[in-house]
């Protein structure tokens, strides 16, 4: 599925353009329904093969999790989002936890993160021996509408570093 990035860039330019008064008035939604969605052809479905019980999985959400005190939080005041990525450890508890992404309601997750990032539930699922083993590393993003460094730089560096971690299962937590 070869996204062309470069059929993607002028539209893009032109959605911030026209977009950023509507940005700066606080009015994303409108312009979301502008916005210059790069559609496949095919969708690139990997069957699932092996056994849970004897696979490493490990969580990828888009909720704009970050570390509080060992990470600096995600960019939310540009229109262009923020490409980066936080790495967030097997071990983390709910009070270590921030959250920047502007575009969501975050009082659910406030409450529980794992509505939006499911880490202890698939320790659960290890514990009892339903999942081989839980990733030490999984991985956040927040809301990106410039998807060329995130397509080119940010999602190579992250697959690189879940394949180097063996890890066979990546469940994606979108918000």
């Amino acid at each position: 599925m070869p996204v062309d990035l470069e059929q993607f860039k002028p539209a893009y330019e032109k959605w911030v353009e026209e977009g950023m008064p509507d940005f700066l008035a606080g009015n994303m939604s409108k312009i979301l329904k502008r916005y210059p969605s790069i559609i496949p052809d095919d969708i690139p479905w990997t069957t699932y093969i092996g056994k849970p019980s004897e696979q490493t999985f490990a969580l990828v959400t888009s909720a704009g999790l970050y570390l509080k005190d060992r990470q600096p939080a995600f960019e939310t005041a540009s229109i262009h989002g923020d490409p980066s990525l936080r790495e967030i450890p097997k071990t983390v508890q709910q009070a270590e936890i921030g959250i920047a992404h502007a575009y969501y309601d975050h009082s659910l997750a406030k409450q529980d993160i794992n509505i939006i990032f499911p880490i202890h539930r698939l320790i659960e699922l290890e514990n009892e021996g339903i999942v081989g083993r839980v990733a030490n590393i999984h991985y956040s993003c927040s809301y990106v509408n410039n998807v060329v460094p995130l397509v080119t730089e940010t999602i190579p560096k992250m697959i690189s570093r879940i394949k180097a971690d063996g890890v066979d299962v990546v469940l994606l937590v979108p918000v």
